[in-house]
């Protein structure tokens, strides 16, 4: 464990936020991203320039107005990550630790960067405190100091390698892209984006861990390796002992009703969890079965068999990833 100061003239320090609106782009709208339920996360640098990550990473710390609340979740993003360590397709955590802001610290607004002084407005360059931080192999230590030190008024913090890709969100959903989502991405990437996630929840759900929280926003798209990423985990289950049936078969409908549904038709499914800053109880109430929508558009982009895959998907047969993910394989064998 090393202590740092957080000071944005001297040392590392919080700058614009990268959880509050994906962009503001080139649109006239900025695109709400979840607003993290339990976190802010801010672009984590340093005054010199010099970090020791490759890239400047996401600093991503507990709601000091949410502690209650936000606990549990931190505590499993904690131990997922810690152990789906060395897992592809995954944004690993690469620090971790406790910040105790000075007295009397205002943290900035959530305002959407739609100007340059708007964006000034969101960093976190006036909060000034106390860190201690934790190498990945020192997690246990986090946990173990986790209760006393938020008594002691310290806040948990993740460092996450930060994601430079595009947002699948941005790339399928038929709203923002105003219908364009269908010229994106082919079907062929759209299977093999699938094959990815599927390949990914095999790995996790092999070690105890399950996401749940599948909004496409979670999602990002690396075209030159044509690789799928995936972040935030706090709302997954780490079981290693009790990994239940029931709790793998709720993950692959989650993953049906949002994020599939979401990639090969443009939106989520009627009725699935609203993208947006969820919490457990959102996805634990959801439905068990949901029903399939598709445009005209979407009607000539899905061949028979894959709409019926969707459907099978979205009325929870597939129990597993793996049943999922051979399903998956046969479809892209008939599209090449």
């Amino acid at each position: 464990m090393q202590q740092f100061r957080l000071d944005s003239q001297t040392g590392y320090y919080l700058a614009e936020p990268l959880d509050t609106w994906l962009t503001a782009g080139q649109h006239d709208f900025a695109i709400p991203e979840a607003g993290g339920s339990s976190a802010r996360v801010f672009l984590y640098k340093h005054a010199s320039g010099k970090t020791p990550f490759s890239r400047d990473p996401a600093f991503k710390v507990m709601r000091h107005d949410k502690i209650s609340y936000a606990k549990p979740l931190f505590i499993e993003e904690y131990n997922i990550l810690a152990n789906l360590r060395g897992v592809d397709n995954l944004t690993p955590m690469l620090q971790a630790g406790f910040l105790k802001t000075d007295p009397n610290t205002t943290w900035p607004s959530e305002i959407a960067p739609l100007t340059k002084q708007m964006e000034k407005q969101g960093e976190g360059v006036n909060i000034k405190g106390d860190m201690a931080v934790f190498e990945i192999d020192e997690t246990e230590d986090v946990l173990a100091q986790f209760e006393e030190r938020i008594q002691d008024g310290w806040l948990p913090f993740l460092v996450l390698e930060r994601r430079w890709e595009d947002n699948l969100y941005l790339l399928c959903d038929a709203g923002y892209t105003r219908g364009n989502f269908v010229r994106n991405l082919s079907m062929k990437q759209v299977l093999d984006i699938s094959v990815q996630i599927c390949t990914l929840l095999e790995e996790a759900h092999s070690r105890g861990a399950s996401f749940l929280d599948h909004k496409l926003l979670h999602y990002y798209w690396n075209e030159f390796r044509q690789k799928v990423i995936i972040i935030d985990w706090n709302i997954g289950h780490w079981q290693p002992n009790n990994f239940s049936p029931e709790v793998q078969q709720a993950d692959m409908v989650q993953l049906s009703s949002r994020a599939l549904h979401h990639i090969f038709t443009g939106r989520q499914a009627p009725g699935s969890v609203a993208v947006g800053p969820n919490r457990p109880e959102d996805i634990a109430n959801s439905p068990t079965h949901y029903k399939a929508s598709y445009s005209f558009d979407v009607q000539n982009r899905l061949n028979e068999h894959e709409i019926q895959f969707l459907e099978k998907a979205l009325d929870g047969q597939f129990k597993t990833p793996s049943e999922m993910k051979a399903a998956l394989q046969a479809l892209q064998s008939k599209r090449l």
